[in-house]
């Protein structure tokens, strides 16, 4: 059992709360255990799920980039939870599984660009060791990222890294909650 219930989705009686329920169930990311939990508040429901969808959805970078840094998040607090979670569309833009088996191998493998190494740096640098984030790191990023974007990755990478070290404390669980579906899970391997 989750160390905070889930609401059953069943009792929801605010549409747009049944709604983000239903988005969750269909597309997997962010998973319905999660939301549920968050819809013991609908506010915080709703304000996650806008903040979710407007940091790893819209914006100016690609989606791919974003999902490699959430994924380095999810292995490096070690939720199984988070780590076990997908999303199509960055797959659609060749993230490999073989590349998030490494990830955390990211500054030598070979696996990952320039580019990829210094997001994945980044995150490392918000995450674990703000000592990374000096001249020679704030170079690369400039010379790979526009403004615009090292502002929606490193707000992408902090609202990762808060929520997934906070979903860790929960023992939360696949398939608990609208488990009809495996949107959003990673293939077995």
């Amino acid at each position: 059992m989750p160390r905070i219930s889930y609401v059953d989705p069943d009792t929801l009686v605010d549409e747009e709360s049944r709604a983000i329920l239903e988005r969750a169930r269909l597309h997997g990311v962010p998973r319905p255990e999660s939301q549920a939990v968050r819809a013991h508040v609908p506010a915080i429901l709703k304000s996650f799920t806008e903040t979710w969808y407007a940091a790893i959805d819209d914006g100016a970078l690609d989606h791919r980039t974003k999902e490699m840094c959430r994924l380095y998040i999810s292995k490096s607090v070690e939720c199984e939870y988070c780590g076990g979670q997908r999303s199509a569309t960055a797959k659609d833009q060749g993230l490999q599984e073989i590349d998030i088996d490494e990830i955390l191998l990211y500054p030598k493998s070979d696996r990952f660009s320039e580019r990829d190494k210094t997001a994945l740096q980044y995150a490392d640098a918000i995450a674990w060791n703000s000592d990374l984030a000096d001249d020679a790191l704030w170079e690369k990023l400039h010379h790979h990222f526009t403004e615009p974007q090292l502002v929606e990755l490193g707000y992408f990478i902090a609202l990762t890294l808060g929520q997934q070290r906070w979903i860790r404390t929960m023992d939360l669980r696949h398939r608990e909650v609208l488990g009809d579906t495996d949107a959003g899970l990673a293939a077995q391997h």
